[in-house]
C-alpha cells in the first residue's frame, strides 16, 4: 500500500500531468482555429509533457514491481520525445519550417527512438542499468542512497547520461530559437514570444538546479506544471497561437505597397509601415483587431474578402485623392494555413494619367471606337455625338459596319480582319452615315490591342477628312485648269503673236508682239513645271534605297558641257559614294545644276561639284554645287527656310521648291551659302549608305557597315 508520505510527490506530479493535458485540450479543441502548423506540435509537446509528469506521479503509488516498471516505462516515452518535438515546434513557430525537411525530421526521429528502444529493451542488455534506475530517487525507501542516485534520470551509465546531455542541447536550441524570434518581434509578438521563452526556461532552470543541487525526485516534469500555467496565462490573455508572426520573412519592410497580414479569422496579424495610412489608427494598435474595423475603406475590403478578383478603393488625403487597387491573396501554399496577405497597390498615378488620357479623349474630334473580336463596339468616345450625332452609349454592342457605306463594307471588313490578324496599324478611307442621313467620309487608323488586358479590344481611330476630301478636289479641278486650259489657251495667243510678228506692222508694234510671245511662253513653261511637280510628288514612293550619285552627276555634268559648250565645268568627285535617298534625288541635283547655269549672268559661266563626307558628321556625305552668278535672293531663301509663301514673300518660279520636297521625301537636308568671291553653293545633305544595304519594309536603310 502507498504511505501518506508518499503521496504529496504523486499529487504534485498529477497536478502538472493535469495542467499539461488541458493545455492539449484547449490547443486541440476551444482554439480550433489556430494555424495548423502550430497547433498540431504544439498539441504533441504537452501531450508528451503530460504523459511524463502523469506516469511518473504512478511510479510513487505503485504497489507491485511489474507496476512499478510499466509506469516507468511510460514515462521513459514522454520524456525522451519532449526535446525533440520542443525543438520542431520552435521552429515552426518562427517560421524556420522549411529547414524540416522530411530528412531532417527522420533524422531527429532518430536518437528519440533509439532512447525508448533501449529502454524498453533494458532488461536484455542492461545498457541503462537496472530497470528502475532512472526512477530510483522517486521511492520513499530509497531516500538514503547516496547523492549520485539522487540525479533521477541521470545516473551514472553511459548511455543515460548521453541520452540527457543530447536532450538539453536540443531544448537549449529551441529556446535559443524563440529567443531570437523575441528580439526579431514586436508589439504583441514580442510579448508572445516571452511566454514561451519563459514556459520552455522553467524546465531547463530545473534541469539544471537537479545537476547542481540533487532532489529527492526529478524535478523536471513537475516543472511542466508551472509551464502549462504560463502557457494557459499566454492562450487566454495574450492571444498565443491566435496571431501567430505567419509569413513575417514574406513581407519586406521596403516595400511601397501597402500590406496587411490576416489570420484565418481576417484579423490583423502584420503590416508593414505602407499600410499606416490605410489604417485608421497606428499599426500597432490594430493587432489583432478584425481588418473592417482597422481599415479606412471597409467596403472595398470585404469585397475582396468575399471573393471579388479586386476592388479599388480611394482614401481623401487633405485636399487630394489618393487610389489603390485592393487585393487578397491565399497564403496557404507558405504556410498551410488560410491565412491571407491583404495587398494594397497604390495607383494613383495611373489612375491620375488615365483621366488625363480620357480628358483628351473626351475633347477631341476625332471618334475613338473600341471593338471586340467579332467587329462590335464595346467603348465609343463621346467626340461621336459631336460629329455623327449618335449617343454613345446607343451604339455600345452594334457592328461598325452597321454605319459604313454599303459600297465600302466589303472592304472596310476586309481591313478589319487585317487588323485583328495582324500586328501592324491599318489605315482605311470610307464613308460613314451621319444620323440626319448624309454621308461623311472618315479616315480611320485600326489598331490591334485584343492581347492588351488594360484594353482588350481593336481601337479605332477615326477622323472626319471631308474638308480636306474636298480640298483635294478642288485642287485637282484647279491643277486641271492650269494644266489643260491654261495651256491651251497659251498656245493660241503664242500662235496669234508669230502671225503678228510674220506681217508687216510696225516696229513698236513687234516690240509688243515679242512681249506677248515672251510672257505666254514663260506661262507654258509654268504650266509644264507644275504638270512635272504633280506627276513627280504624286507618285508613290518606293522608300530609301543605297544611291550611288558620283556617276549620276558625271553623267549630268557631261550633258552641261555638251548644252552649254562655254562653261566650264569643275569636278571633285570620288570614285563612288553611297547615300541613303528616294529615287528622285538624281531629279532634285540635276535641277540645282541646271538652275546654277540657266541663271547665270557671266560671259563665261561658271559650275562646280563637290561630293565629300560631311566634315561635322560622317553619317551624312554633301554634295555641294557652286556658281559665278547673281546668286539666289535673302528674301527667297528665307521664304524656303519658312516653307510658306505669301504675296509678299515668294519665290520665283517652282523649281527650288521641288528640289527642296524631293530632298525631304530622302530626309536630307538642303542649305545654301555664298560662294567666294561671287555666286551661290548649294549644299545637299544626305545619310551615307553601303552599297549592300538593304531596305526594310518600312522604307528604312539598315546596313551592316552603315555609321551610327
Amino acid at each position: 500500500m502507498t504511505s501518506v508520505g508518499q503521496s504529496p510527490h504523486a499529487y504534485a506530479l498529477f497536478a502538472a500531468g493535469i495542467l499539461a493535458g488541458a493545455v492539449t485540450l484547449v490547443v486541440l479543441g476551444r482554439f480550433r482555429l489556430y494555424s495548423r502548423r502550430v497547433r498540431l506540435p504544439f498539441a504533441l509537446l504537452t501531450l508528451s509533457a503530460s504523459i511524463w509528469a502523469t506516469a511518473y506521479g504512478f511510479v510513487f503509488l505503485a504497489v507491485t514491481p511489474a507496476s512499478e516498471l510499466f509506469y516507468a516505462q511510460l514515462a521513459w516515452v514522454g520524456a525522451a520525445v519532449l526535446p525533440t518535438i520542443w525543438l520542431v515546434f520552435t521552429l515552426v513557430y518562427a517560421g524556420e519550417d522549411q529547414l524540416l525537411s522530411s530528412q531532417m525530421l527522420g533524422f531527429l526521429a532518430v536518437e528519440p527512438a533509439v532512447a525508448i528502444a533501449l529502454k524498453l529493451t533494458n532488461a536484455s542488455h542492461g545498457l541503462f542499468g537496472s530497470p528502475l534506475d532512472p526512477w530510483r530517487a522517486a521511492k520513499p525507501d530509497r531516500f538514503a542512497v547516496s547523492g549520485a542516485d539522487f540525479l533521477g534520470p541521470f545516473g551514472p551509465d553511459l548511455a543515460l547520461v548521453a541520452h540527457a546531455v543530447y536532450g538539453f542541447g536540443v531544448a537549449v536550441t529551441g529556446v535559443s530559437v524563440i529567443a531570437r524570434t523575441y528580439l526579431k518581434s514586436s508589439n504583441i509578438h514580442r510579448r508572445q514570444a516571452g511566454f514561451l521563452f519563459v514556459a520552455g526556461a522553467i524546465p531547463l532552470a530545473a534541469l539544471g538546479g537537479e545537476f547542481f543541487f540533487p532532489f529527492r525526485i526529478n524535478p523536471v516534469p513537475a516543472s511542466v506544471g508551472v509551464s502549462s500555467v504560463v502557457v494557459l496565462w499566454a492562450l487566454f490573455r495574450h492571444q498565443l497561437f491566435d496571431i501567430t508572426p505567419i509569413a513575417r520573412d514574406a513581407i519586406l519592410s521596403e516595400m511601397r505597397d501597402a500590406v496587411v497580414v490576416l489570420d484565418e479569422q481576417d484579423r490583423i496579424v502584420e503590416s508593414n509601415g505602407a499600410a499606416s495610412e490605410l489604417l485608421a489608427r497606428p499599426v500597432a494598435n490594430c493587432i489583432g483587431e478584425s481588418v473592417l474595423e482597422s481599415v479606412r475603406v471597409p467596403a472595398e475590403v470585404r469585397t475582396v474578402l468575399e471573393g471579388r478578383d479586386r476592388a479599388e478603393a480611394v482614401v481623401e488625403d487633405g485636399d487630394s485623392c489618393r487610389y489603390f487597387e485592393v487585393r487578397a491573396e491565399s497564403l496557404g501554399d507558405r504556410t498551410h494555413d488560410r491565412a491571407r496577405l491583404l495587398l494594397f497597390y497604390d495607383v494613383t498615378e495611373r489612375r491620375r494619367t488615365e483621366e488625363e488620357f480620357r480628358a483628351l479623349i473626351e475633347n477631341s474630334r476625332d471618334v475613338i471606337t473600341v471593338l471586340d473580336a467579332d467587329g462590335e463596339r464595346t467603348y465609343t468616345s463621346p467626340s461621336m455625338t459631336e460629329v455623327l450625332g449618335y449617343r454613345t452609349e446607343a451604339l455600345v454592342g452594334e457592328s461598325v459596319l452597321d454605319l459604313v457605306h454599303p459600297k465600302d463594307r466589303d472592304r472596310v471588313a476586309d481591313s478589319l480582319d487585317e487588323v485583328i490578324t495582324g500586328d501592324s496599324p491599318v489605315l482605311a478611307e470610307f464613308r460613314i452615315r451621319h444620323k440626319n442621313g448624309t454621308w461623311r467620309r472618315f479616315e480611320t487608323v485600326g489598331v490591334n490591342l485584343l492581347d492588351d488586358p488594360a484594353v482588350g479590344g481593336v481601337v479605332l481611330n477615326s477622323r472626319d477628312v471631308a474638308s480636306r476630301h474636298r480640298y483635294e478636289q478642288r485642287l485637282r479641278v484647279l491643277n486641271r485648269v492650269l494644266r489643260h486650259d491654261l495651256r491651251n489657251d497659251m498656245n493660241v495667243i503664242l500662235g496669234h503673236a508669230d502671225l503678228l510678228l510674220d506681217e508687216r506692222i510696225p516696229a513698236e508694234s513687234k516690240d509688243h508682239a515679242r512681249t506677248i510671245k515672251r510672257k505666254a511662253s514663260s506661262l507654258v513653261e509654268l504650266g509644264e513645271q507644275t504638270r512635272h511637280i504633280d506627276t513627280t510628288l504624286t507618285r508613290e514612293s518606293s522608300g530609301l534605297e543605297p544611291v550611288e550619285v558620283v556617276e549620276r552627276i558625271e553623267t549630268q555634268l557631261d550633258d552641261v558641257e555638251s548644252d552649254y559648250p562655254e562653261a566650264i565645268v569643275h569636278r571633285n568627285l570620288p570614285e563612288e559614294m553611297w547615300v541613303s535617298a528616294d529615287d528622285l534625288i538624281e531629279s532634285a541635283l540635276k535641277h540645282l545644276i541646271d538652275n546654277a547655269l540657266e541663271h547665270n549672268d557671266r560671259v563665261i559661266p561658271e559650275v562646280s561639284v563637290t561630293v565629300e563626307r560631311s566634315q561635322t558628321s560622317t553619317d551624312y556625305v554633301e554634295i555641294r554645287i557652286a556658281d559665278n552668278g547673281p546668286g539666289v535672293p535673302d528674301a527667297e531663301l528665307s521664304v524656303l527656310e519658312s516653307g510658306t509663301e505669301t504675296p509678299l514673300q515668294h519665290i520665283s518660279g517652282l523649281g527650288l521648291w521641288l528640289v527642296q520636297w524631293i530632298i525631304d521625301r530622302s530626309n536630307g537636308r538642303l542649305r545654301f551659302a555664298e560662294n567666294e568671291p561671287r555666286g551661290t553653293v548649294a549644299v545637299v545633305g544626305l545619310r551615307s549608305a553601303d552599297r549592300a544595304a538593304s531596305v526594310s519594309d518600312d522604307g528604312t536603310v539598315t546596313s551592316e557597315s552603315e555609321t551610327d
